[in-house]
């Protein structure tokens, strides 16, 4: 490790990530409550967690802080944000940070196969296709156990016959609002990432991985997310809380 990574407050840069996420998205934080509230009602006192897409462990650490006995297998395929999380976080012995392509064989990349007793994610799956999400609920079913939770934070789009109403949540509120003037947003704290000399390494690689995640791009329905759940043999599946199209969606193994 060089001299650049020791001195460098990786918790800075966790903490200036989750006040610029916050800033695109008010209820961040009303959502993660939900989130993690819902893993400790619905898998015990020591669940087996998998945070999918996890960024530099946001959720992961949330999910840590309200269940002690947990312990977090998060995976992600963006290197700076794995090295900030890495570096921010670990010290908790029970949060392991995985190197994967979820439009891959993530499964293999596992350190253990399971069965996992819950799953979580946040503002990561509608980055993913259509075909590349069903394939991801697929694989999920298969490190589940039975009556496993999994639960999607995300942007979930009003269903087909709901154009009215999802025209007019977007009058209330766009899906990523704009950051208050003067504060750090997405753009300027991606920025100032590929600036840092301690990420350089991390900054070259993902550059070579082509990590491009434009924001306008179309989230995918509520009921695209059902069918597609219950097709990979999940057995309900709901919403456990929403503000306008900002959900969170609950689907039992």
């Amino acid at each position: 490790m060089s001299m650049q990574h020791v001195t460098t407050d990786f918790t800075s840069w966790l903490a200036r990530w989750d006040a610029q996420q916050q800033r695109h998205i008010p209820d961040r934080e009303e959502r993660f409550t939900a989130m993690v509230d819902a893993v400790a009602a619905f898998a015990g006192p020591e669940p087996r967690v998998l945070d999918l897409g996890c960024g530099p462990g946001s959720l992961s650490a949330r999910v840590l802080d309200r269940v002690p006995g947990a312990s977090v297998v998060a995976i992600d395929a963006d290197p700076v944000l794995l090295a900030i999380g890495r570096s921010a976080l670990g010290g908790r012995s029970q949060l392991q940070f995985v190197d994967a392509d979820l439009r891959a064989d993530w499964v293999g990349a596992l350190p253990s196969p399971g069965p996992y007793d819950a799953a979580v994610s946040t503002t990561a799956l509608h980055w993913l296709g259509l075909e590349q999400l069903v394939r991801l609920y697929h694989a999920l079913a298969t490190v589940l156990r039975p009556g496993a939770v999994f639960l999607d934070g995300d942007r979930l789009d009003f269903d087909h016959d709901q154009r009215t109403i999802a025209a007019g949540a977007r009058q209330v509120r766009p899906e990523w609002p704009d950051a208050p003037e003067g504060a750090e947003d997405y753009d300027a704290w991606w920025a100032a990432a590929v600036a840092e000399p301690a990420l350089a390494t991390e900054v070259a690689e993902r550059e070579q991985r082509w990590h491009a995640h434009p924001h306008e791009d179309e989230a995918h329905s509520y009921e695209f997310h059902s069918s597609a759940l219950f097709s990979a043999g999940f057995v309900e599946v709901g919403t456990l809380w929403q503000h306008l199209a900002n959900r969170v969606l609950v689907a039992i193994r």
